[in-house]
């Protein structure tokens, strides 16, 4: 038998993540900055869970988005940070919600809303071509779908991309009409 031996965990000794160990730029493959779910099983939150619990969740689990399902398991949104950031849920209790009553169901981004990208087409395509699509779009976070297979494949989040990059990539998503008139009549 070999003899090894056990050494205390220095200070200076860190938590490395797999995607510290890439080179990668704004001209690397977009599929490298792909959250690809057949490699890893992504965050996910049911529906009916509050609101007060998912930004728990995400703040605790450093997480910009998560899946959100339904009772039966079916993909039916996703949720992210910004759903659930102080100003949204203070929106929804100008608008007459009991914070305490808000769910993940009553923020989410629902499924039909949602903007997606064809995985073929980002195995020739750059993470800065994605990334200006998705600026162009006003899109934070956008699905990539196997088109073929009708599979969800995986989540590309400007701010995973902006932070493995260490950079800032700032997007504004333009409201569309009518929750910008609800905003406005909820201040007013």
């Amino acid at each position: 038998m070999k003899k090894l031996d056990l050494a205390p965990l220095q200070d200076s000794d860190k938590l490395v993540f797999p995607e510290e160990f890439h080179e990668l730029s704004l001209d690397s493959p977009a599929l490298k900055f792909v959250t690809d779910f057949k490699k890893h099983h992504p965050a996910v939150l049911t529906a009916s869970v509050s609101a007060l619990d998912a930004a728990q969740v995400l703040r605790t689990g450093h997480l910009s988005w998560v899946l959100v399902m339904d009772h039966r398991g079916d993909f039916i949104g996703l949720l992210t940070a910004e759903d659930v950031s102080y100003q949204r849920v203070m929106q929804c209790v100008a608008a007459g919600q009991n914070r305490g009553d808000l769910t993940v169901g009553d923020l989410m981004r629902r499924r039909n809303r949602l903007q997606l990208l064809n995985r073929e087409q980002l195995e020739g395509a750059s993470i800065r071509d994605v990334l200006e699509t998705m600026r162009h779009n006003g899109q934070r976070h956008c699905l990539v779908v196997d088109m073929q297979q009708h599979h969800v494949r995986g989540v590309i989040s400007t701010e995973d991309v902006a932070a493995r990059l260490h950079m800032e990539y700032p997007i504004d998503t333009p409201e569309n009409f009518v929750e910008l008139l609800r905003t406005v009549a909820a201040v007013h």
